[in-house]
């Protein structure tokens, strides 16, 4: 057995030589048929975009430092605040939160009914084991870093050693930065066909997987390649492709091609910052929320390294004659060092008698904080005028370091306004989500509790994304307006509660029947309660008018009692 593993392996190898000596070198994925002509854009703008987003590019922060021992001038990395970072990590709070959610509702479903949905539940249990919250909060942050990002539906099959499925499928996502996605097809701006890349060290080896996406009419065709790149022959083995290579050798289990019939949507949504793209007008990629801020990024960062540079530069320093200094050679044969020993408190001699050749000054000089933190502060502010916040938005403290607001905005603030562009734009890539989802559930006869998905969709469905704009925004105030708006017949409850109180349509309508059924109720007992009281009244009524009849009776009475009693006796 093992002579016959030798021959097997010594077989695979040669085949896979021979396989990499006939297919052509591939520098990078824009060099496959079929892939646009993005490298410029990738290179000048993404790939910039990415480094000033982690905080080294090396443009900016690797600056020359020229000393004495090296008057040629040496290479320092420039400190660095950040900021875009910053940015992008508060502009992606704003928008989404662990308060926000992402609903499905089923026609067959009964509104009124106590039970819950179960097409919903299906859903929740789809996002809670892709840890949907924590993870699109990520994408979408890098999103508006770099321009964009993708989501990416499949079903995952259980399979065993040899291949075989083993039980049913699982509906998985993942999350893909702008490097990581090239579109190749789209139409107004919507992207149709793409490529996804993953890429794993192995061996000695890059490996990277082209997944590609595409339709061929109504058929939805996923199709996967395989490129490896030896490490050591290379100084960015990652970013390069290399030569083909059999894809079963590294994944035996990940099919080459997957075709779906009559799929209704692709199985991805790109997920991209509000705003046109003014670097390429054809391009369907966005733009970083602070690519029209990089100046100011660059100069925010040049003074903040300048603050730090203060405390080194400006530490204290003492000037002493080089008459009181001692001479010393630190290593043998190495050159003598002066240096001054303020702790001796033996007498020295000294070769002088004027005593100005004697004295000892104090060179430290005052640091300049306050202005450094004031250009910091005024730099912020342009920054946040040129991505779409209020100045003020983001601010640096010397105690408490780089701080954002935390009052509440109004609905006229521009804060308020970039940030509703932002969901909407992550409410369509969403809501493609899970109609992808529901799809794949559909395509692979996938259930929930013993019952088909396929019949919980039975007659429709409607899928509700509710932001939760209370961190920016006050909500008391805005359900305030509304109820005033529906009070003066300018809004209709149902909108109200759709667009305010984030009610599914379906949800709302189920409301406002229960709510009006119970003003009927209401209005009923008010009814017959006035009949009652009516009724109480009438009897009241008679009472009084007998009450009348019976006090003349009486008088009546008395008068005749008199009247015999006066005859009698």
């Amino acid at each position: 057995m093992k002579i016959l593993d030798v021959i097997k392996s010594r077989i695979r190898n040669g085949v896979n030589r021979m396989a990499e000596g006939v297919g052509a070198f591939k520098k990078d994925v824009f060099e496959l048929d079929g892939v646009p002509a993005f490298r410029e854009y990738y290179t000048l703008f993404i790939f910039a975009w990415q480094a000033v987003y982690k905080g080294f590019y090396k443009a900016w922060h690797e600056v020359p430092m020229k000393t004495l021992n090296d008057p040629k001038g040496k290479k320092r990395t420039m400190a660095t605040m950040n900021a875009g970072k910053i940015a992008c990590s508060q502009m992606a709070r704003y928008v989404w939160n662990e308060r926000c959610t992402i609903t499905a509702s089923s026609a067959a479903h009964d509104p009124e009914s106590k039970e819950p949905d179960p097409l919903n539940e299906f859903l929740q249990s789809v996002l809670c084991e892709n840890h949907f919250g924590t993870a699109f909060g990520d994408l979408l942050e890098k999103s508006l870093a770099l321009g964009g990002g993708a989501l990416k539906e499949w079903v995952e099959i259980p399979k065993d050693e040899n291949g075989n499925d083993t039980g049913e499928g699982k509906i998985r996502i993942s999350y893909h930065m702008a490097p990581q996605f090239v579109p190749t097809t789209w139409d107004n701006s919507k992207v149709k066909s793409a490529i996804f890349l993953s890429r794993e060290a192995k061996d000695g080896y890059y490996y990277t997987v082209v997944e590609w996406h595409k339709w061929d009419g109504d058929t939805y065709r996923v199709t996967n390649d395989l490129y490896r790149m030896p490490i050591k022959e290379t100084e960015e083995p990652q970013n390069i492709l290399g030569w083909w290579y059999p894809l079963n050798e590294i994944y035996p289990l990940l099919s080459p091609d997957t075709i779906i019939e009559d799929a209704k949507a692709a199985y991805f949504q790109y997920v991209r910052p509000f705003g046109a793209n003014f670097a390429d007008d054809n391009s369907p990629l966005g733009m970083s929320i602070f690519a029209p801020a990089m100046n100011t990024l660059h100069s925010i960062d040049i003074m903040f390294d300048s603050l730090q540079r203060e405390f080194v530069l400006g530490k204290k320093r003492i000037i002493a004659p080089a008459r009181a200094m001692h001479s010393a050679v630190i290593n043998n044969g190495g050159t003598p060092q002066k240096y001054f020993d303020a702790d001796d408190e033996v007498w020295e001699a000294l070769a002088t008698d004027n005593p100005e050749d004697l004295k000892i000054y104090d060179n430290s000089v005052e640091l300049r904080v306050e202005p450094h933190i004031a250009g910091i502060n005024g730099e912020l502010s342009i920054l946040c005028s040129q991505i779409g916040f209020d100045p003020g938005t983001l601010a640096f403290d010397q105690q408490q370091g780089m701080k954002t607001a935390t009052e509440v905005i109004s609905e006229n603030s521009k804060t308020f306004g970039t940030v509703q562009a932002h969901e909407n734009n992550a409410r369509d890539a969403l809501c493609g989500m899970v109609d992808a989802i529901f799809d794949l559930a559909v395509k692979y006869n996938l259930t929930w509790e013993g019952r088909p998905v396929a019949q919980l969709l039975a007659g429709g469905y409607s899928v509700a994304v509710k932001f939760d704009d209370s961190i920016i925004q006050d909500k008391d105030a805005e359900i305030n307006k509304g109820v005033m708006l529906v009070g003066a017949n300018l809004m209709s409850k149902k909108k109200f509660m759709v667009d305010t109180l984030g009610y599914t349509p379906e949800e709302a309508d189920a409301e406002l029947k229960k709510a009006k059924e119970e003003f009927q109720a209401i209005d009923k007992q008010i009814s017959d309660t006035e009949i009652e009281i009516g009724q109480l009244e009438s009897e009241i009524d008679k009472t009084e008018k007998d009450i009348v009849i019976k006090q003349e009776e009486l008088v009546i009475a008395e008068a005749e009692y008199e009247r015999y009693k006066t005859l009698f006796f």
